[in-house]
This record gives C-alpha cells, structure tokens and sequence, in this order.
C-alpha cells in the first residue's frame, strides 16, 4: 500500500511501545509524523526511527507521558496510521500481571492466545461506516482462532533466548477493561478459564492489526502475581512501574534483536478480503473523532 507520506522513509515493522516504553532510545530518529484517520487520533505522533538497519514506526500506546487509561485508547486509530503508514509487521510491548504457576514476576511471555473480558471498546474496522466516494466494506467475520502471527512470535522466541532472558514461548492473555485492578474472586476466575497473563491493553490491538492483514506479536513483562495468588503482596501501580523501568533495556534489546531478524520478504498472513482492507484504508481521514 501506497504511503500518505512519500517524503518520509516507509516503514514495514512498527513498534508499539506499552507502559514504560515511551520512546526508543538510541535508535536514529529519521521522521516524525502526524497521521490523521477516519477514526480520531491516533495515540500520538509516529516516530520513523532506524532500529537494527531497518526503518521502523514507532507509537506509545498510552502516549508519550501515559496520558491515555486503557480504556481511552483509540486502537483503530494507532492501527490505521501504521497501515497507512506502509506497516506489515506489529511488534508490541505490553505490562502483564502473572496469574499461576510458571509466570512469575520478571519473566517474560510471548502470548499465543487472548481472552476478551474488555466491553465498550471499538474493537473492528468493520462496523458499517460509509463514507461519500468510498464503496462500503460490507459485513467481514475475521478468522482468530491464532490471533498472534507464527512467523513474528517464533523471532521474539529466538531474541529472549539469545539474550538469556526468563521466558515462557506461549501463554494465554486475559484482558480486561481497566484501569483497575483484578480482585481475588476475579483472578481465580480466569485462571479457572485457562489464563496464564493479564494484561489491560492486548485487546483490541492483535484483532484490529489482523483485520488489515498486518501480522502481529506481542512482547510481555510480568510485572507482578496479580492479587498475590503466591503469596506476595497484591499488584499496585508502583511496583508496576519500578520493575517496568529495571526492564527497558531487556525490552528493548529484544524488540531490537527481532525487528533484525524479520526478512525482507516478511509476508503477513491474509486473514482478511485485501479489497475490504483496500476499502477501509481508503477512507478519509478526520482531523477530530469521528462519529460512527
């Protein structure tokens, strides 16, 4: 797909940094860029950086000082811009919480499966919008039964071993709305439910990546037990923060490690009609939030 910004380098991977990765330090800034979407504003402007040789989009989920409570975040508005920005790769850090045995604080996971427990969110590209001059993209049920790309999961496999980092290779992701905290009958709930992660941001993100034939995988950092199922004491948002910020340098390592090893030819899997993709992407974009 053709980029709106011919003058900027195109990106084929982008980065969208969770909690406590705001920026990518040291990468060479090559660009920054306002994108304006059919859906309001993205997150905030796209950083075009040169990471491991390769040009990269960059955007702070929560914004550049977290501004944005999970459930505030314009997901379709961060997706769009990095589509339209020439993006077929998502890599994406996340903040989870450990709910068992095996994922505990300090550990790294690379999810495989998602549980939805979120509600109110604009959560696909295929809602009936119609637009003058844009032939609607009609009804569209996305496969998920794998909503996290193979190819992009097995090189942040390959990254956390090579840096010798704790790490489980799979784990299931509960999401829920947020900002606050699980209570204990909750936990034990979506344990019961098979979740090995929680997080309050997975959640759209991976579905609304996929629906634009973009892949997409997710980098997450236990930062906590959650409620104190091993006995600690239960998550707050400072000891998020504390280890979050003891771990950049991993998360970043990583990240940097797998945006090297994506090929050239990287091709994502199309899960979605390309026409309805071509569809949405051709709608205008909007200077303020859109009204569906």
């Amino acid at each position: 797909m053709d980029t709106a910004f011919p003058d900027a380098p195109q990106p084929r991977i982008g980065i969208i940094g969770g909690s406590g990765t705001y920026r990518l330090p040291g990468a060479t800034v090559l660009a920054t860029v306002d994108v304006d979407t059919p859906y309001g504003p993205p997150s905030g402007p796209v950083t075009l950086a040169d990471v491991a040789g390769r040009t990269v989009a960059f955007l702070p989920r929560h914004g550049g000082d977290h501004s944005l409570p999970p459930q505030k975040i314009n997901y379709r508005a961060n997706l769009w811009a990095l589509k339209n920005l020439g993006v077929e790769a998502v890599l994406a850090s996340s903040a989870v919480g450990g709910l068992r045995e095996g994922f505990g604080p300090e550990t790294f996971v690379v999810t495989d499966q998602l549980i939805d427990r979120t509600w109110g969110r604009a959560d696909t590209f295929f809602d009936g919008t119609v637009a003058d001059g844009v032939a609607p993209a009609g009804v569209q049920h996305l496969p998920a039964s794998e909503p996290f790309c193979p190819t992009l999961r097995s090189h942040l496999d390959a990254a956390l071993a090579a840096h010798h980092l704790p790490y489980a290779p799979q784990g299931t992701v509960v999401v829920i709305n947020g900002p606050r905290f699980s209570t204990k009958a909750e936990s034990r709930w979506y344990v019961t439910g098979g979740a090995d992660i929680i997080s309050m941001t997975q959640y759209p993100e991976p579905v609304l990546a996929t629906e634009l034939n973009m892949g997409f995988a997710n980098l997450a950092f236990i930062t906590d037990s959650d409620t104190g199922h091993d006995g600690s004491d239960p998550v707050t948002a400072n000891a998020v923060f504390s280890r979050l910020k003891d771990a950049q340098r991993n998360v970043l390592a990583v990240l940097e490690a797998t945006v090297a090893a994506i090929s050239e030819d990287y091709s994502p899997r199309p899960l979605m009609d390309p026409e309805a993709v071509r569809t949405i992407m051709a709608l205008p974009a909007v200077r303020e939030a859109a009204t569906i």
